[in-house]
């Protein structure tokens, strides 16, 4: 018999995600069950029904099967077929958040979301080596003015493309309107949220409807000045002080550290990052998180972070998420390196991982999911020439210089012939 704490449905690659939770990307017209499967258009004409695209739909019946959905998924089915613990088995041990509809017909595939997550517009003030135009404004620039980047005549840097918040910011106002209250948890993403309008504009609606069953989350870079984000801490305590919110998570991306921290998230500086980070330790009232995304840039000073927050750990209780392995572009995927590359780096970061509640035990699997499938694929050098091309761009951009910052990857430089 199924437990009715968690996610009732349990065929062989049922996940939570596709039942429970939608991501809507404003900034390029796209939704998406989480961020390893595939885009579907969102319909201007038919907004409001974003949870039940034909894509999303077709994912939830081939589950329904016990079967892996076309053209999703594949990120999570490698893991699992490399003996790892992926997303979709961490997200089935979370206490179940099920639409509604579940609880009338366990097979149902057109439902309503209880987990939603917004990208409202690509304002920002980062411009992360991962990311692209449709997410930072700081991107858009750098892409307007140099264009893109090409390696072997196939380019390896999107151009920047038509933004569609414009015209769905109004039917997004106009749904979260009416079905907020619909919601147990929701998430602001950016850009950067703290230096977007709209997320004034939204947690003065949660202000005028209230939803005292909901979660709220966002997740910020915290490159912010300290008196703007006390602001918005002291707005959002006030929503929960008059119980108009359930809880407050606050979820601060950060990779690894130092020098490599400051490249990959260009534009973050660390000590800046960190008195951020450490004033938010003494507002017990909220949830505080780190999130991390794993490149092959980030992996080597993981365990600095590790040992930092170890440290912040022991002033009060700190969240720790992974965003997994960079989704995109696949030259900044740890696993072009092949076998043997990571291994001492990854048995440090595991040594420094509690391992005690069940939480901390999904992390370390979850850690050892990524080692794992890395371990499993062999060096791929024509995408690790295209990390260098693709590097070699952005130091011109930036005038930055890799080789200073990560001088471990000269020999590969070298072995790959794009020795500058």
């Amino acid at each position: 018999m199924t437990n009715k704490k968690y996610f009732p449905i349990r065929t062989a690659t049922a996940c939570q995600f596709q039942w429970n939770w939608s991501t809507l990307s404003l900034n390029n017209g796209t939704t998406m069950s989480c961020h390893r499967t595939g885009l579907s258009k969102l319909n201007p004409e038919n907004f409001h029904n974003f949870h039940n695209t034909p894509v999303k739909i077709s994912d939830r019946q081939r589950m329904l099967a016990g079967e892996w959905p076309h053209n999703s998924c594949g990120y999570c089915k490698q893991i699992e077929q490399s003996g790892g613990f992926s997303d979709r088995m961490l997200h089935l041990t979370i206490p179940n958040q099920s639409p509604p509809e579940l609880e009338t017909d366990p097979t149902a595939v057109n439902i309503s979301p209880t987990i939603l997550e917004v990208f409202l517009n690509n304002t920002c003030n980062l411009s992360c080596l991962y990311c692209s135009s449709f997410l930072s404004s700081k991107i858009a620039d750098e892409d307007r003015k140099h264009g893109p980047v090409q390696s072997n005549g196939k380019t390896i840097i999107r151009p920047v493309q038509d933004h569609h918040y414009e015209t769905l910011l109004p039917l997004f106002w106009s749904w979260f309107d009416q079905n907020f209250q619909k919601l147990k948890r929701f998430h602001i993403l950016g850009g950067e949220p703290f230096y977007q309008q709209e997320t004034d504009r939204l947690l003065d609606a949660i202000d005028q409807k209230p939803n005292p069953d909901c979660e709220l989350n966002i997740i910020s870079n915290l490159m912010i000045a300290q008196p703007r984000l006390q602001k918005y801490v002291e707005k959002i305590k006030r929503l929960i002080d008059n119980g108009k919110l359930k809880r407050f998570d606050l979820t601060a991306s950060i990779d690894c550290w130092g020098a490599p921290q400051e490249y990959v998230r260009y534009g973050l500086k660390v000590e800046q990052w960190q008195q951020n980070f450490e004033y938010l330790l003494s507002e017990p009232w909220m949830v505080l998180n780190i999130n991390q995304t794993i490149s092959p840039l980030t992996i080597k000073t993981m365990p600095e972070l590790l040992e930092l927050l170890i440290k912040w750990r022991k002033v009060r209780k700190v969240g720790h998420f992974f965003s997994g392995v960079t989704p995109e572009p696949n030259f900044l995927k740890p696993e072009i390196f092949g076998p043997g590359v990571f291994t001492e780096d990854f048995e440090k970061i595991i040594s420094l991982m509690p391992n005690t509640t069940q939480e901390e035990n999904n992390a370390v699997s979850y850690m050892t999911g990524i080692w794992q499938s890395i371990e499993k694929n062999n060096m791929n050098i024509p995408e690790i020439q295209n990390m260098f091309v693709f590097l070699n761009a952005k130091d011109f951009r930036r005038n930055t210089n890799w080789r200073e910052i990560f001088p471990w990857l000269i020999q590969y430089e070298a072995l790959c012939g794009t020795t500058a």
